[in-house]
């Protein structure tokens, strides 16, 4: 069967509109542009911007979460992935950081995590891609009290935005916030179909704060194809009674190490 071109086109736009990216950041309050790899490539000047700069609006996923390609998404055409930026934005600890995601109409349900790495000086000289440098902070997966249990499906209930709060205690300095959906697929037979759209903001965190981000985890390496709780699985056969975990393991705040799954992300 041959589709018409007008056919095409509406097949293609209802493609691109499944996918989606963080095209603005609130760091307390303070309204921040993000990377947006449809028209930024083409100004000049270049734009500045606290995002790592990225391909475009697709996941990362063919067992592509298993490079550095995980770490902060594709990198911009030409160039390599996880390409540091020359500027941060300034943020207090404590704050409350929302990310708005461009329209978020994915068919393929899973978690939002956001994570913190400490850049240990300037982030202009610091990749992630190697070393248990990645913290979780904030989580959400499946929670059956609500009527529409999957995070990433209540996204665009809160018009694709999504709030975390940084933790109050975090000493100030350098720090990649990076923060990811998942988009699983009815993976039963080949986990490596499982869909990340991560992006990576460059900050500096602010404060008195004294505590220093724990050991994280590595990515990539934390994210495995064969894992059988959070990516390699049935996504219909979650329920109340039959739990999801989200992969990356727990999440870390002020008050310590939690295995509490489902956190909230309105504002």
């Amino acid at each position: 069967m041959k589709l018409t071109f007008a056919a095409a086109l509406l097949l293609l736009d209802s493609y691109v509109s499944a996918h989606g990216y963080v095209q603005q950041i609130s760091l307390g309050g303070k309204l921040v542009s993000a990377w947006n790899p449809y028209k930024d490539p083409q100004k000049k000047p270049p734009v500045s911007v606290i995002t790592r700069h990225f391909l475009d609006n697709g996941p990362v996923t063919d067992n592509m979460f298993a490079t550095d390609a995980i770490t902060c998404n594709y990198g911009a055409k030409g160039a390599a992935n996880n390409v540091p930026v020359n500027v941060t934005a300034d943020v207090a600890a404590g704050s409350k950081v929302t990310f708005f995601w461009t329209d978020w109409q994915s068919d393929h349900p899973g978690p939002i995590m956001t994570y913190l790495a400490n850049c240990g000086g300037s982030c202009e000289k610091f990749s992630g891609a190697t070393g248990s440098v990645w913290v979780k902070i904030h989580q959400a997966g499946y929670d059956a009290s609500f009527s529409t249990p999957w995070a990433s499906k209540r996204l665009p209930e809160q018009n694709s935005t999504w709030t975390v709060t940084l933790p109050s205690s975090l000493a100030p300095g350098q720090y990649i916030l990076r923060h990811e959906i998942l988009g699983l697929q009815r993976t039963n037979t080949n986990g490596s179909l499982a869909q990340f759209y991560p992006n990576c903001h460059q900050i500096a965190i602010t404060g008195s704060g004294k505590t220093a981000l724990p050991k994280g985890i590595a990515l990539p390496g934390a994210y495995r194809a064969d894992d059988k709780k959070s990516i390699f699985l049935e996504y219909r056969d979650i329920s109340a009674t039959n739990p999801y975990t989200a992969p990356g393991g727990q999440v870390w705040g002020d008050d310590g190490w939690t295995d509490k799954q489902n956190m909230n992300g309105k504002q």
